[in-house]
């Protein structure tokens, strides 16, 4: 491997490696414990000086410098960067992320399965420890309790948002994908009253697309619930309400497993707040089932 990573994906693949003794690396216990928590939660990083950041891994400003240079970085200022420009995607990143699967064609086909079930792991297990109660608690509120609830993905974070709106249609009404296409997207928002709600999903690389749409939502009074994949991402200027699902992984594009896995979290809470309405709901779409079977 190259040292210094040269980005964070890199410096992640880098601690796999390590863990699993394929790079012997002299780092120290407690270090590595750090970095581990680190790459867990790498807007930490990002966002804190070195002496916060000591604090919070329980290890001397000292260390991490040392740390930093093991890992090939001058100091600790360059280490944090790579931290910082974790959601600035470069032009190849998913052809890089398909190279270096083809290079770790030595892996069998259940350690690749294992990585990516890892990997969903510690991605859902930071959207646990990270997005505290408080912030749960408002997006299903706002699921349960707003007039009309619309949804917005772009790209592939449209497969997201079916799944989302799928969900709850089942349990309340008025629920709807915001626009298919970008020509409909002004008349889509145009319909918009005071107080809706709008869902958008998104990661990086953020579209200008989505961010101009969580800001016009804002602007016209609606609230927003974002789900994206950092602390740092431009839609949380903008959000009501934002939950924080990691979206990395050894899969060349966005992994959407952990998103997939919050989602019938966050839907099944919901359906526990709406409580006697979902009931009813579904057994009308029960009913109407019925008949349609009885029918075919």
């Amino acid at each position: 491997m190259k040292f210094p990573p040269e980005n964070f994906e890199t410096l992640r693949q880098f601690l796999i490696m390590q863990r699993q003794g394929d790079i012997k690396l002299d780092v120290g216990k407690k270090s590595l414990k750090a970095l581990i928590q680190m790459v867990n939660d790498p807007d930490s990083v990002a966002i804190n000086n070195i002496v916060t950041l000591a604090e919070q891994t329980d290890i001397s400003p000292a260390s991490i410098t040392r740390l930093a240079k093991l890992l090939g970085y001058q100091g600790f200022n360059q280490f944090q960067l790579v931290f910082k420009q974790r959601t600035k995607i470069p032009s190849d990143y998913y052809s890089q992320k398909v190279k270096l699967l083809i290079d770790n064609k030595a892996d069998n086909p259940e350690c690749v399965f294992e990585n990516q079930l890892t990997t969903t792991i510690e991605n859902m297990r930071f959207c646990i420890n990270k997005n505290s109660n408080e912030v749960i608690d408002k997006s299903i509120h706002l699921l349960a309790r707003s007039n009309r609830v619309f949804i917005f993905g772009h790209k592939q974070s449209s497969a997201m948002a079916n799944v989302l709106r799928y969900g709850l249609c089942l349990i309340r009404h008025n629920v709807q994908i915001l626009g298919q296409y970008e020509h409909g997207l002004a008349i889509a928002l145009g319909q918009l009253k005071k107080n809706d709600l709008v869902v958008i999903f998104s990661s990086a690389p953020y579209s200008n697309l989505t961010i101009d749409i969580a800001a016009a939502v804002k602007n016209q009074a609606c609230k927003v619930l974002v789900i994206t994949d950092s602390f740092l991402s431009p839609l949380n200027d903008h959000a009501t309400a934002s939950v924080i699902v990691p979206t990395g992984g050894q899969y060349y594009t966005n992994s959407l497993a952990a998103n997939c896995i919050f989602i019938e979290g966050l839907l099944s809470l919901t359906a526990r707040e709406l409580g006697p309405l979902a009931v009813n709901k579904l057994q009308v779409h029960e009913k109407l089932m019925t008949n349609l079977n009885e029918n075919s």
